[in-house]
């Protein structure tokens, strides 16, 4: 359970370690995971404003080669599929609001519930 912006370092340290007793990981495969986990657990934190009485809780394992990465928070959450609709090119040259496309282009598939306050990804590893 995650209740602090200061935990996603610790989070992504685990992960990598955890995945490197699997496989070696080349810079590239690294990289690309710490993002992810960045931009997911990030937008947890600016939007759900989680704390010790409503975390964010974060899972990841390897399955079948595949990194799977589930994160939830108690917020309102989204409509992932209609904010995904007005997300353009031009959203990588912001500032904010490229996070999703990020993922998006990271992620073998990525799958949030109907609220939009739990997201599962894939990666591949």
């Amino acid at each position: 359970m995650l209740t602090s912006i200061d935990d996603i370092k610790r989070v992504v340290s685990g992960v990598l370690k955890g995945i490197t007793k699997h496989r070696p990981l080349n810079d590239e495969c690294s990289f690309n995971v710490s993002l992810v986990i960045n931009e997911l657990l990030v937008n947890c934190f600016e939007h759900a404003k989680p704390s010790k009485q409503s975390p964010v809780i974060f899972k990841a394992g390897i399955k079948n080669g595949t990194l799977v990465i589930t994160v939830t928070d108690r917020g309102a959450g989204f409509e992932y599929e209609k904010t995904c609709a007005s997300v353009t090119a031009d959203s990588l040259l912001r500032e904010r609001g490229r996070g999703l496309t990020l993922v998006r282009a990271l992620c073998q598939e990525i799958c949030y519930n109907s609220v939009g306050n739990s997201v599962e990804v894939k990666i591949a590893i």
